[in-house]
């Protein structure tokens, strides 16, 4: 073999080492995590963010819930059956510091159509209205002519019920509310609602009746008792197991009747006598020397029962009348 062609066939075998092998087929990219892109170099700074040592922990978030349904409210029929209660009150002003001041309620309600006018009702009152949890509604209005004092008025009817949507309603018709009058008071206890229904005017002007308590249950949906006439028009307060309602009108004997609140029932039946001149609610009109009732007076306004400074209190026209608690008002309702 000669130097040429041994030179030939090295020159074509360093060639064919050389030769790269074909490339497979490109295959689709396949994505990595940047944990597999970084070199494995224990030395080499990490480009993965870490928090701080001290970092605050992460907020929860917790799952918002749909509140369970509320169970409907409850309630609880009043006792209504009669107590044997002693007297509660006497004339004097002998104070008791173990009595706290309370003051009694008046609300007069739907006047403008219910009751008699020189002009005639008008519908100008909110309806419905809520006194002390209780919705009171207008129901029924029917014209029911002159009065005695020939004024125009009203017959109407209320719808009562506990406003939290518990217990039964109780309709008042004209067997508890005749014609001319409204609600002039209301004061509850639980299921236990007392109301004063009258007019303002002399008793023989209103001849189908009027200024009566009616007492009704809200739980079980019934009127439990109603008063006789002329007992209550100046405001009802509720002390334990006693209603006071006083009653007076300008030239008509005035009286505070202490009633068993769960049957009506008269405990006691006590004149109105000022002995106080003036009034706190007056003084600031009152100047020395001014009338005041007549010695012994027992006739003109009775209204705005209270416990004042360990006193019983019931205004008169421009002075008070009171009386000293002489007994324990009992568990109530």
């Amino acid at each position: 073999m000669t130097r040429a062609s041994i030179l030939a066939l090295a020159v074509v075998h360093s060639t064919v080492g050389c030769a790269k092998p074909p490339e497979p087929p490109h295959a689709p990219p396949v994505l990595a995590t940047a944990a597999a892109l970084t070199p494995r170099n224990e030395d080499a700074p990490s480009t993965t963010q870490r928090p701080p040592e001290n970092a605050a922990p992460l907020m929860q978030t917790e799952v918002t819930r749909a509140p369970a349904p509320s169970p409907p409210p409850e309630c609880r029929p009043a006792d209504w059956s009669a107590h044997s209660l002693a007297p509660l009150l006497k004339r004097g002003k002998a104070t008791s510091s173990s009595w706290a001041d309370r003051t009694g309620a008046a609300q007069l309600l739907f006047d403008s159509e219910c009751t008699d006018s020189p002009t005639g009702p008008t519908r100008r009152s909110t309806n419905p209205v809520v006194v002390d949890g209780v919705e009171i509604r207008l129901v029924g209005v029917t014209p029911a002519g002159a009065s005695g004092r020939g004024w125009i008025g009203n017959q109407c009817a209320f719808e009562l019920r506990l406003a939290d949507g518990s217990g039964r309603p109780v309709r008042l018709g004209a067997g508890e509310v005749a014609a001319f009058t409204t609600l002039n008071a209301a004061v509850r206890s639980g299921s236990a609602l007392w109301l004063g229904i009258g007019f303002n005017g002399y008793t023989k002007e209103f001849p189908g009746g009027g200024n009566r308590v009616v007492a009704v249950d809200l739980c079980d949906g019934r009127v439990a008792w109603k008063s006789n006439d002329a007992m209550s028009n100046g405001g009802l307060l509720l002390v334990g197991d006693y209603l006071i309602s006083p009653y007076g009108f300008t030239s008509e004997r005035r009286y505070v009747f202490v009633l068993d609140a769960h049957s009506g029932h008269v405990v006691q039946k006590l004149p109105v006598v000022e002995n106080l001149c003036p009034s706190k609610s007056w003084a600031p009109n009152w100047h020395p020397g001014e009338r005041c009732d007549a010695p012994g007076q027992v006739v003109g306004a009775a209204t705005a029962p209270r416990i004042e400074g360990g006193l019983f209190v019931v205004d008169t026209n421009t002075g008070s009348s009171t009386f000293e608690i002489v007994a324990a008002p009992g568990a109530g309702f």
